[in-house]
């Protein structure tokens, strides 16, 4: 094992003075559109401009994949598992075959259901 300091001074960035003064205000003025640019968009709306095409990319791949996804899914008429779970969760049971047979309740067929009255009610 060596002992002996390494010498790190020619990685030195600053001992060339003018040199690395030139590399900063080189970078700064590469630096200066983009900076003036950033600013520009700086409230909310300019921000929200910003990501425009990103989110309109982003929701058209969504609505792809569903219409994909929904041509391929085949449900039944009458589900008994969603009735299930729907009586389950508390509905009462004439809500819950009119909600999962399509059904269009009367009002007063409505009012019963929500009584708990609605057991063969109209479907």
């Amino acid at each position: 094992m060596n002992d002996d300091r390494m010498d790190f001074s020619p990685l030195d960035p600053t001992a060339d003075r003018k040199h690395f003064e030139r590399v900063v205000a080189s970078i700064g003025d590469r630096a200066a559109l983009e900076l003036a640019r950033r600013r520009a968009r700086t409230s909310a709306f300019g921000q929200i401009a910003g990501w425009r095409r990103p989110m309109l990319a982003a929701a058209a791949a969504i609505v792809i994949a569903s219409v994909a996804v929904l041509t391929q899914v085949t449900t039944p008429a009458n589900d008994d598992r969603s009735q299930g779970f729907a009586i389950a969760m508390g509905v009462p049971q004439g809500l819950a075959e009119w909600v999962t047979g399509g059904g269009t309740p009367t009002p007063a067929d409505l009012l019963a259901g929500l009584a708990g009255e609605g057991e063969g009610a109209a479907q």
